[in-house]
């Protein structure tokens, strides 16, 4: 069989760099485009405060349980924040802040995958199953949307329930893509790799531009307004960008390091889907009653 020369290869490795680096920011920047300040300020205290405490249970409990099994601060770090903001989308941005490696990216992408999909079927179950839920669609599209990790699957699970369910559930999980960009910052100077960043800057301000892209789309299609077709085309652009980006990052991954983890990765990520799963439902339930 003939071998690919060094030219192929050195424009693949080419390539992917790009998909991992420019691409990666540009799938941000354009994410975006999906928010306006309008629909995510009319979800009410109750769903605001759901998903504080979705957002923040979630980054401590992950971030010191894998201390106690042993994972990387990195590979910790993308878990949980897969977990606690946007599932795949949260674990790309966060990759180019941590520096993270490869294989620490796609076995936390698994995890958000093999949560993510369980609770996209496990809902609409729980819906139709628990008289309590199917009762109160405002209280279960808030806690569909404060907990499914993947906004696809909101979607998909809101819809399968109700349209009440669904429009509440979009809404919530839009407010929570807006907390991705805070913890994005904090991540930038104060995570696992600041230090390191730290010392090889040399001049001139250290920003991660790509994250304030995020919130100036967000604020343009707050105010200004894209249109109906740019939304539809800044959503696709975003999709697309996002899942070269990823499919590069598994090229690049080596399997044999993804093994090596074994089984602690979904050990963790386990025990946060238990928090999102619960903790999220008690949370949405007290904000509820405190805020109706």
């Amino acid at each position: 069989a003939a071998q690919p020369s060094g030219r192929t290869l050195r424009s693949a490795s080419a390539g992917m760099r790009f998909a991992k680096a420019r691409l990666l920011r540009g799938g941000i920047v354009l994410y975006g485009a999906k928010l306006t300040m309008q629909k995510v300020l009319g979800i009410g205290a109750a769903g605001l405060l759901t998903d504080a405490y979705v957002l923040f249970s979630t980054l401590f409990l992950g971030l010191s349980l894998g201390r106690l099994l042993g994972l990387g601060d990195k590979l910790t770090t993308l878990i949980s924040t897969g977990a606690a903001v946007c599932g795949c989308s949260a674990v790309a941005a966060a990759q180019p802040i941590l520096d993270a490696e490869p294989h620490e990216v796609a076995a936390a992408v698994g995890t958000v995958v093999l949560c993510g999909t369980t609770s996209m079927f496990l809902y609409p179950f729980l819906f139709r199953a628990v008289p309590a839920l199917a009762a109160a669609p405002r209280l279960m599209g808030i806690y569909t949307g404060a907990t499914i990790h993947e906004l696809a699957g909101v979607v998909a699970a809101g819809n399968a329930m109700s349209p009440d369910v669904a429009s509440t559930a979009v809404v919530t999980k839009l407010l929570r893509v807006c907390l991705l960009e805070p913890w994005l910052l904090l991540l930038f100077y104060f995570g696992p790799a600041s230090a390191l960043r730290t010392s090889k800057t040399t001049s001139g301000p250290n920003i991660p531009w790509f994250a304030l892209g995020f919130f100036a789309v967000a604020i343009y299609n707050s105010c200004v307004g894209f249109g109906a077709s740019a939304s539809r085309a800044a959503a696709v652009g975003s999709g697309a960008c996002l899942a070269m980006a990823m499919a590069a990052l598994g090229i690049d991954a080596d399997l044999g390091k993804v093994r090596r983890l074994g089984l602690k990765p979904v050990l963790l990520a386990a025990i946060l889907w238990a928090n999102l799963l619960y903790g999220g439902l008690l949370a949405a339930r007290f904000f509820m009653a405190v805020f109706p």
